[in-house]
């Protein structure tokens, strides 16, 4: 067992903070559909929310419902439907990229607004939300300030150079050698997942794997790890399991099933009795303390000198969450951390 990286003098933890988040979170986060409405699918409706039963007529293949995990796997384990495979992806591809962040500031937004530079947000969904409200606060935190953001299954928003181990943007070029990004492999829901052949994925794992062994705090959004993330779930577990600090830390989830039963679901990663289950993402520690998650959690139990809380404003817009936050920025680069940060 270890201590967290807490420096007493600078009320500073700097272990960090892992929020990994699944289809849960992003239906969570738009409840209603993206800026025009457009509705988020899930695993038990993708076929019917994507409207695509016609390429199951097209290529004479039927289609009586059911989780479109296991659909997609029998196609492909079948060996006899790459045509109708490669159609149905391309329409998801399509529906997931020509969907639109709302004004007003969405759960993501306050996700990245609320974690730091050492943290890290793991999606696994395709969806381009996280990817875009990157976008739109990453200017107004600074880049030096935002958390590290990676796509475990590929993401419609984001490009990659293989050549050059390189990632951004889609639309745009490499910093490296200028060629145009290749869009990321989308990590389809099949039984086996390899997640070394893909070299884009076998990145943003291993990333994820060196920040989680020395996370202080780890967040699981919406993410149930279904029957087909085997193999990602094993990740998790073996690079957990090596945390020096894990006895210490605290893992939190995120979701609207049965508290008891998410635990059992996960309670192979429950180190010590630190485990708290939220149904709504503003009961949460990051968005109780923003940008202090770590920090908080560590005066409280460590130091048994809690923080006040400095929660979020669940009601503003936009602009206003951003001018909310920067007084936190401001004081990190100060030195010393405090529970709340004073416009000066």
């Amino acid at each position: 067992m270890r201590l967290p990286e807490l420096n007493i003098e600078l009320n500073r933890n700097e272990s960090p903070h892992v929020v990994i988040l699944g289809a849960g979170a992003s239906l969570a986060a738009f409840p209603n559909g993206d800026k025009n409405g457009r509705k988020l699918p899930l695993m038990n409706n993708l076929v019917e929310v994507l409207n695509i039963q016609y390429l199951f007529d097209k290529y004479d293949v039927k289609y009586a419902g059911g989780n479109f995990e296991s659909v997609y796997d029998s196609l492909v384990k079948s060996g006899k439907h790459n045509d109708l495979v490669n159609d149905i992806e391309q329409e998801v591809e399509r529906y997931f990229r020509e969907m639109e962040l709302p004004e007003n500031p969405t759960i993501y937004d306050y996700l990245i607004l609320g974690l730091r530079s050492k943290d890290i947000i793991a999606t696994f969904n395709w969806d381009p939300f996280l990817a875009k409200a990157y976008q739109r606060n990453k200017d107004i935190v600074g880049f030096d300030s935002m958390p590290k953001i990676i796509f475990l299954h590929g993401n419609v928003s984001i490009g990659c150079c293989e050549e050059c181990s390189s990632k951004g943007w889609i639309e745009n070029r490499c910093d490296f050698c200028g060629k145009q990004f290749t869009p990321s492999k989308l990590l389809y829901p099949v039984g086996n997942k390899d997640y070394s052949k893909d070299p884009f994925i076998h990145a943003e794992w291993s990333e994820l794997q060196s920040v989680l062994e020395a996370a202080y705090l780890v967040t699981i959004f919406g993410y149930s790890a279904p029957i087909t993330d085997v193999e990602a779930k094993k990740l998790l577990l073996d690079t957990w399991a090596i945390n020096p600090v894990k006895s210490l830390a605290m893992i939190e989830v995120i979701d609207i099933q049965d508290a008891e039963e998410v635990k059992a679901k996960w309670k192979d990663f429950i180190a010590s009795e630190h485990c708290v289950v939220h149904n709504n993402y503003f009961n949460s520690y990051c968005a109780i303390h923003p940008r202090r998650s770590c920090d908080a959690y560590a005066m409280a139990t460590l130091r048994q000198n809690p923080w006040e809380d400095n929660p979020f404003l669940k009601k503003c817009s936009l602009e206003y969450l951003q001018l909310w936050v920067l007084p936190l920025v401001y004081e990190e680069s100060e030195g010393k951390l405090t529970s709340k940060a004073e416009v000066k």
